[in-house]
């Protein structure tokens, strides 16, 4: 029993250890761009290291090792509360109210429709309860194109797809008329090579104001992550090109709480509207089939210039492998034209 027992403790305080380590290594992500790979768990590194520092102690015996074992705790929970409060105490901040001067509110859905969703009546029902006025859909392939597209013409008129490499299929719904900008961007060859796109649109607002609006879905940092990178820096080229009010959203496969999300929104200017903002994974496959399950990554982004931003939230499921995420927003009366 005795023996049992030492070896849960040693298997307690390797765990304690090693998640600690992470978290440290995490916060060094800005010297060492692979050590900010580990931001992307910042979720489960917090509860892990929260866990360990509370339960590890009191489960080890006392002695020169249980203090060691205390401190790399409380050193690893540290380093991840001082990335994931910050974030989570931000979501709590209020909105600033629509304003009482007759703006035109506009409410957007941006969502990763997933390329294995294939009912996209439930994605319809989704959109008829929310009642956006434009849709950016990310991983937008062409069989859900083709039947998704039908269904919301006559409420939304006005329509752009990208049709290119695996990131790069994407669509632009919209009941409001607008011109589409950068169209180089925005692939039209489902056999091409390029990865990723975007679609950028000019919308004129019946209150006389306008804004830029941008969707794009970026690769996954991890194997390459020299090609995100990559992919970050025209993000923010094809930005710096769009003059006044502006909305950029998508997935961006990067967290919140990762040092290249953050180094974007620094380099360009944005403000990043969500907050502790969980929306995938929604579903994970196991036991032979997709099953839903609870979110724990945030990769998909609301960036803004020049506008405020009232309402933000994640929709209901769609049978997509990530959230929906809509928002509401006015443009502001000083933002330059």
């Amino acid at each position: 029993m005795r023996l049992l027992i030492r070896a849960l403790r040693i298997l307690l305080s390797i765990g304690a250890l090693g998640v600690s380590a992470l978290a440290v290594l995490a916060v060094l992500g800005f010297a060492v761009p692979y050590f900010d790979l580990l931001n992307h768990l910042q979720a489960l590194l917090f509860i892990g290291t929260l866990l360990s520092l509370l339960f590890a102690p009191a489960l080890l015996g006392r002695g020169v090792w249980r203090r060691f074992v205390l401190a790399a705790t409380a050193t690893g929970f540290f380093a991840s509360a001082i990335t994931v409060v910050p974030e989570f105490t931000a979501s709590l901040q209020p909105r600033p109210p629509v304003p009482a001067s007759g703006q035109t509110v506009v409410k957007v859905m941006t969502h990763n429709l997933f390329g294995m969703n294939y009912d996209m009546l439930r994605v319809l029902d989704v959109i008829k309860r929310e009642q956006p006025d434009i849709i950016a859909l990310q991983e937008f392939f062409g069989e859900q194109r083709s039947e998704l597209g039908p269904l919301l013409k006559e409420t939304y008129p006005y329509s752009v797809f990208c049709r290119g490499g695996k990131r790069a299929n994407l669509g632009l719904f919209s009941k409001l008329p607008f011109t589409q900008e950068q169209g180089a961007a925005c692939p039209d060859d489902a056999y091409g090579a390029q990865r990723t796109g975007h679609i950028l649109g000019l919308f004129e607002l019946p209150d006389g104001s306008h804004f830029s609006l941008m969707t794009t879905h970026l690769d996954w940092p991890a194997p390459k992550m020299a090609r995100q990178r990559e992919e970050f820096a025209e993000l923010q080229a094809a930005v710096a090109e769009v003059e006044g009010p502006l909305v950029v959203v998508g997935d961006f496969n990067s967290t919140s709480w990762s040092y290249a999300l953050r180094g974007f929104g620094r380099s360009t200017g944005l403000t990043r509207q969500d907050h502790g903002l969980l929306t995938y994974p929604a579903l994970f496959y196991y036991l032979g089939g997709w099953r839903e399950t609870l979110p724990f990554l945030p990769l998909d982004h609301v960036f803004t210039r020049g506008v405020a931003v009232h309402d933000l939230h994640t929709a209901g499921m769609t049978g997509s492998d990530h959230l929906p995420v809509v928002f509401t927003f006015t443009v502001d009366q000083g933002s330059p034209d």
